[in-house]
């Protein structure tokens, strides 16, 4: 004989197969809200046991409509079906618990605890970093253009973040050669200042808003490198603090990453490579975000591909022990590098099928350039 059991706002309830109501073990009305925190939280409510307990000596077998795993309730009568037949029937006749306000209070509480995520911050970090690079990345490139007006020698200073401490930490022409003469040949300096005070004056503070926005950075880098020891140490050893997170960011959450297939997180940020391989019959990509990581990028070429397989399947195992057993390996990094050390040391050269697959790219890159020129024309 079966049974069933599920739960509603009000409390548990268990039907047998004839949809008749056979038992039923109701929350205290002040313990409502807890008692389906703890649901959530995958905890077992003490009336789900007692139900448990009860129905066991009259049924052979007990289904339960729950977020949990059937040996996580310690009976072999236990089975975990979602949904169930009780589901079904108190959805269907106890509809308006869904409205209620614990349940407003509990949406509530799921909201809070998804915002409160360790890994939703990391998220915003490291996508507040791309757009920080943009936003440096021109600014730079107008002070640049800017400052060359007053002092065109500063071109010399090819490193950005030189040249913009340069001018926030010297006011004037004289003190930054005073301060780097090293970098201005003699023959090229006209010291001569014939600048309006107040145009130096805005420069010189639009270059202290780069810096300080230059400062926020590293900051932001600092934070995401202790957050990542902090919540994916195994990820962090593996591939990065700065690619560990886009990782994440991209996954949309750090357990969420944890479900992934290897093959998923190997093309991972080569999502339109991918779409035009099933829209045109393009060869799939090989690697998406992950070849960002050394091992793939510096690699020869025929054998990035096997390498970016390795690095996948290392980072789903990275992740998993991460957010599951939080178990921190250094072994999987080692491990990693040995076989990646074997693959380019068991295959030096290109193989046939590799120099056929290149002379292929060339001959489809030779059409497309053919036929581009032909509707120009």
């Amino acid at each position: 004989m079966e049974c069933y059991i599920t739960y509603s706002a009000k409390g548990f309830y268990a039907f047998n197969e004839d949809r008749k109501l056979i038992a039923k073990k109701l929350f205290n009305e002040e313990e409502i809200l807890q008692k389906l925190i703890e649901i959530d939280n995958k905890e077992i409510p003490t009336e789900e046991k007692e139900l448990i307990n009860e129905l066991s000596d009259d049924y052979d077998t007990i289904i339960i409509e729950s977020n949990k795993r059937a040996s996580d309730y310690n009976s072999e009568k236990v089975k975990v079906q979602n949904p169930n037949l009780a589901g079904l029937l108190v959805r269907s006749n106890y509809g308006e618990d869904l409205n209620n306000e614990i349940y407003q209070k509990f949406a509530i509480y799921k909201m809070k605890k998804a915002q409160s995520s360790e890994d939703k911050h990391l998220i915003q970090a490291i996508n507040s970093i791309d757009e920080i690079d943009e936003s440096i990345s021109k600014l730079i490139e107008r002070i640049r253009e800017w400052y060359a007006l007053y002092f065109p020698e500063m071109d010399l200073i090819k490193n950005n973040e030189t040249y913009i401490k340069l001018i926030y930490e010297n006011k004037t022409k004289e003190e930054i050669i005073n301060a780097k003469s090293d970098a201005f040949p003699e023959d090229m300096l006209d010291i001569e200042e014939d600048i309006d005070p107040a145009d130096l004056e805005i420069m010189n503070n639009y270059a202290k808003s780069i810096y300080e926005l230059q400062q926020t950075r590293k900051n932001i880098i600092n934070y995401i490198d202790k957050k990542m020891e902090t919540i994916a140490p195994n990820l962090k050893l593996l591939v990065g603090s700065s690619l560990g997170a886009k990782l994440i960011s991209h996954a949309g959450g750090l357990k969420r990453l944890a479900t992934y297939p290897s093959s998923t997180v190997q093309i991972m940020g080569a999502e339109k490579a991918l779409f035009r391989h099933l829209k045109s019959g393009d060869r799939p990509p090989k690697y998406g975000l992950i070849y960002q990581h050394p091992q793939v990028r510096g690699s020869k070429w025929w054998n990035r591909g096997k390498i970016a397989r390795l690095l996948a399947s290392r980072i789903s195992l990275a992740v998993r022990k991460d957010v599951f057993t939080h178990d921190f390996n250094p072994e999987i990094f080692n491990e990693f590098l040995a076989k990646v050390e074997k693959i380019e040391k068991n295959n030096p050269f290109p193989t046939k099928t590799t120099k056929k697959r290149k002379e292929e790219k060339l001959k489809v890159k030779k059409k497309l350039k053919k036929a581009k020129k032909r509707r120009r024309k």
